[in-house]
């Protein structure tokens, strides 16, 4: 998942990751991707950590989400709602906040957990 300049969105499994057990849920679907960029060092993300995400599509104010941008571009952001838009924040001053129709995004699930390896 791009975290930085969002990329097209692929759907292809290239390997699979153990996943602490309370990383997980009862609810809901889960899935694990590699980030790709800097955009979200501050908030603890950092390029080559894999992040487990909960399907959804909604999102509260502050949640990081993996959101489709005009149905073709997937990034890693913190999400909130200004009236009729959507803003996706990067955890990084070096990104700028990017402000979308509501129709332009897509939710597909918000962070639930990080696994680094060193």
């Amino acid at each position: 998942i791009a975290a930085g300049v969002p990329i097209e969105a692929i759907s292809e499994v290239s390997h699979h990751v153990a996943v602490p057990g309370q990383m997980l849920s009862a609810q809901g679907h889960h899935y694990a991707l590699e980030v790709k960029g800097d955009s979200m060092i501050e908030a603890g993300i950092n390029d080559g950590d894999v992040v487990v995400i909960r399907e959804g599509n909604t999102a509260d104010n502050g949640d990081i989400v993996v959101a489709l941008v005009e149905d073709q571009e997937a990034t890693l952001k913190r999400f909130r709602r200004k009236g009729g838009a959507i803003a996706l924040e990067a955890a990084n001053p070096a990104y700028e906040t990017r402000v979308f129709r509501d129709d332009q995004v897509k939710v597909q699930g918000k962070l639930v957990g990080l696994i680094r390896t060193y």
